[in-house]
């Protein structure tokens, strides 16, 4: 087997070890496995078949495993090379598109040994940092051993059972939340005197509420999510998770029911302080930061809660779309299309994306982005419409604009009310603009308009403007 190079870095086939400058990076053999798959034919699809096939003969797997894979290499490979190296082609597979060469064994870099010991650092970091890195599979068994407080540990089985159910969870996708149910109740079974399983369900329901998915309305998830919350905290009183489900569902504003971001806060920061190492807390604490304005302090708290848990597709959607709002654009790119990595069909990626592009002033790939968006779900096609109104009538093309605005006005339920303010004040209709823009009085809606520098021009014309119904 050979030793091939690309870019700064080496890959051993041998010993399965990918080095930079020498370095070894530390990478899971599954990961290793499937960039070498792909490394070995550059320029060639590989498809997924084939590749899972080749990665995992043992079988028993599931495509999602290949895609988190693929991701942990783009963020290893980004972080040090400037060149996106792997290419989704969708339906089909993946493709190396970067230069490969077959290095001779005297070129050989000088390197560390295989084994990198891990700094002394606290636990629930070291925990967070190997999540980066090992596949499901590598660890499972070593996050199973991982002391959590006071409260009894999970036994070896139900420790398997949870990670696989975090690890559906965190795809945020309707079938990926269904599995993780699955796996949370089976925790319940097999260990049903510790909390986290019951911690689980609560997390997949409070999901289940969000996102809309399942058959029920929202409000049996809610009552759900709040109901095995409370029976992980009846188990263990110092459940972090628990207490970050009910800050979650409090920050939330529901038919019927208001937000508490107070309440939302006190929760959210309780469980921090009992379980520091929560990238979910650290997450929806960011987010209750932003809906209160606070988009400096949201954006640290994201960037933490992403580093703790770097495979949450959540946690970088709105750790990219802090970033636009902090006026990081290139960040907020590049926190977008980790995203979409990960979850092509993630509209709000693409609308962190199409933003930032746009305002560096690069017009065809804010299009694309948006254009994208309205290809994502079948409700999107609305907001990539007032979305793209704007860019059209900076382009003085008003034909365009008036058709993209009136394709958001038939679908307004299905767009952000600040949207259609600025597709409307872009088109010359500033009261109508400012009508909607009077309609978002959401906490988030605040921030943005307070940052995003679409509305620079409403914010100034919004004090003294007449109210005006929406068109």
């Amino acid at each position: 087997m050979g030793l091939y190079g690309f870019g700064p870095f080496q890959l051993d086939a041998e010993r399965l070890l990918l080095l930079d400058g020498g370095e070894p990076v530390a990478l899971g053999p599954k990961v290793v496995e499937t960039l070498l798959a792909l490394i070995e034919h550059p320029g060639e699809v590989r498809s997924k078949s084939a590749l899972l096939e080749r990665i995992w003969p043992e079988g028993y797997v599931d495509e999602a495993n290949l895609a988190q894979n693929v991701y942990v290499l783009r963020k290893t490979l980004r972080a040090r090379w400037d060149v996106d190296a792997i290419e989704t082609i969708p339906r089909r597979g993946y493709r190396f598109v970067a230069v490969v060469r077959l290095c001779d064994r005297t070129e050989r870099m000088q390197t560390a040994p295989p084994t990198v010991k891990a700094p002394m650092r606290r636990l629930g970091a070291w925990a967070a940092a190997a999540a980066a890195v090992l596949t499901l599979s590598g660890a499972v068994a070593w996050l199973s051993a991982v002391p959590r407080g006071d409260a009894p540990a999970l036994s070896a089985e139900g420790s398997r059972l949870y990670e696989i159910g975090r690890y559906y969870w965190n795809l945020r996708t309707r079938d990926g939340i269904a599995k993780s149910v699955e796996y949370f109740a089976r925790v319940v079974n097999t260990d049903p005197r510790d909390a986290l399983g019951y911690a689980g369900l609560a997390s997949a329901n409070a999901i289940e509420a969000d996102y809309g998915y399942g058959t029920a309305p929202a409000a049996v998830y809610v009552a759900r999510a709040r109901e095995y919350a409370r029976q992980a905290l009846a188990l263990d009183p110092n459940c972090g998770q628990a207490y970050a489900v009910l800050g979650m569902l409090a920050s939330e504003k529901r038919s019927g029911n208001q937000a508490d971001m107070g309440r939302a806060s006190n929760s959210l920061r309780r469980a921090i302080a009992l379980d520091p190492a929560s990238g979910s807390a650290h997450e929806w604490y960011g987010i209750a930061l932003l809906h209160e304005g606070r988009v400096d302090a949201a954006y640290a708290e994201l960037a933490r809660a992403s580093q703790l848990d770097p495979l949450s597709v959540a946690t970088t959607a709105w750790l990219g779309n802090a970033a636009y709002l902090e006026r990081r654009y290139g960040d907020a790119i590049a926190y977008a299309r980790e995203t979409l990595d990960l979850s092509p069909d993630r509209g709000d990626a693409y609308e962190t994306l199409g933003l930032a592009y746009e305002a560096l002033g690069e017009r065809s790939r804010a299009e694309e982005a948006f254009g994208r968006l309205s290809r994502s779900c079948p409700t999107c096609r609305a907001e990539a419409a007032a979305l793209l109104a704007p860019i059209y009538a900076r382009g003085n093309e008003m034909a365009r604009a008036r058709a993209a605005l009136g394709i958001a006005r038939s679908h307004a339920g299905d767009v952000a009310p600040e949207d259609l303010a600025v597709a409307y004040a872009a088109v010359g209709e500033r009261g109508a603009a400012l009508a909607w823009l009077r309609r978002s009085n959401n906490g988030y809606a605040a921030a943005e308009m307070a940052n995003d520098p679409r509305f620079a021009d409403l914010r100034r014309a919004a004090a003294a403007a007449p109210v005006q119904k929406p068109a």
